[in-house]
C-alpha cells in the first residue's frame, strides 16, 4: 500500500474517533444541562436534599373500584423508604417498602407487587434522583407527550427495572414516568411486559419544592386510575416505625 493511502486511511480512522467523542460529549452536557434545569425548576438541589421527608393526603380512584372513591397517605423518607395507605370506605390497605423488602398487609412481598413499590418510591423524589444518579442516566432523545415535545431520560433502579422520564425541555418539569422491565416482568398483558406510566400535572409549591398534585395513572395504555393530592407536608422527621411492617 503507498505510504501517502495509509497515512490518509490512518486520518479517516482518527477524524471518526474524534467526532464520535464530540457527539458522545455533546449528549453528555445535553443530559447535564437538562438535569441542572430540572433541579432548578423544582426548587434547587438544596432545596432538595432538605425535603427528605414527604408526607402527602390525598383522594384517588382506581378501575379496580370502579366508581368509587377513596383516601390516600404517603408517607415517604429519602431516597428509597415509603409507606403507603390507601382507604375504600372500609377497606383499607398498606404498602410499605424500606429501601430493600417490601410488605402488603403486614405479607412480605416479592416479583411485580416489590417492583411496583421500588418504582412509586422512586417517582416522589424523582428530580433528586435524576440528579444523584447524573452518571447513570441514559439519553433516550426526543419526542412527543401529548402533542408537547419532552427530551425523554432512561434512569436503571437495579434488577432490571428502569424508570424513563419525560422533561419538557423549556420549563424542566417531568410531565410523565413509565416503568418498565422488573425480576417479576411486571406481571404482563396480552403477552406484553406491563407497563406503568404516571402523568404529572398541576404543579405547586411546597416550602419551596415543586410537587405536581395530580397524577394519572396507566398500564400500557389503558388509564387505571388518578390520585389527586390535596396537601403536602415536608416534615423534619419521620418516625423509623413508620417503615416497617
Amino acid at each position: 500500500m503507498h505510504p501517502m493511502i495509509r497515512i490518509a486511511g490512518v486520518a479517516v480512522i482518527a477524524a471518526s474517533f474524534l467526532l464520535m467523542a464530540a457527539v458522545a460529549a455533546t449528549a453528555s452536557d445535553g443530559v447535564e444541562s437538562l438535569v441542572a434545569k430540572t433541579v432548578q425548576a423544582y426548587g434547587g438541589e438544596q432545596a432538595l436534599e432538605k425535603a427528605r421527608h414527604v408526607r402527602e393526603f390525598g383522594s384517588t380512584t382506581s378501575i379496580m373500584r370502579p366508581g368509587l372513591k377513596g383516601t390516600i397517605q404517603r408517607e415517604f423518607t429519602s431516597p428509597d423508604k415509603l409507606r403507603v395507605q390507601i382507604t375504600f370506605r372500609y377497606d383499607v390497605e398498606t404498602r410499605i417498602y424500606n429501601g430493600r423488602d417490601g410488605w402488603r398487609m403486614g405479607e412480605a412481598v416479592t416479583g411485580p407487587q416489590l417492583d411496583a413499590m421500588v418504582l412509586q418510591a422512586a417517582r416522589i423524589a424523582l428530580p433528586l434522583n435524576l440528579a444523584r444518579n447524573r452518571k447513570k442516566l441514559v439519553d433516550k432523545g426526543r419526542g412527543e407527550v401529548e402533542g408537547k415535545p419532552v427530551r425523554t431520560l432512561e434512569l436503571p433502579l437495579g434488577n432490571k427495572l428502569r424508570l424513563t422520564v419525560d422533561i419538557d425541555p423549556e420549563t424542566g418539569r417531568i410531565v410523565r414516568s413509565a416503568g418498565r422491565g422488573g425480576l417479576g416482568t411486571m406481571g404482563g398483558m396480552g403477552g406484553r411486559p406491563l407497563e406503568f406510566i404516571t402523568g404529572y400535572s398541576d404543579f405547586r409549591k411546597v416550602d419551596g419544592v415543586l410537587f405536581a398534585f395530580r397524577e394519572g395513572n396507566f398500564a400500557n395504555g389503558m388509564t387505571t386510575g388518578e390520585t389527586i393530592l390535596e396537601k403536602i407536608e415536608l416534615p423534619g422527621t419521620l418516625p423509623a416505625s413508620t417503615f416497617k411492617p
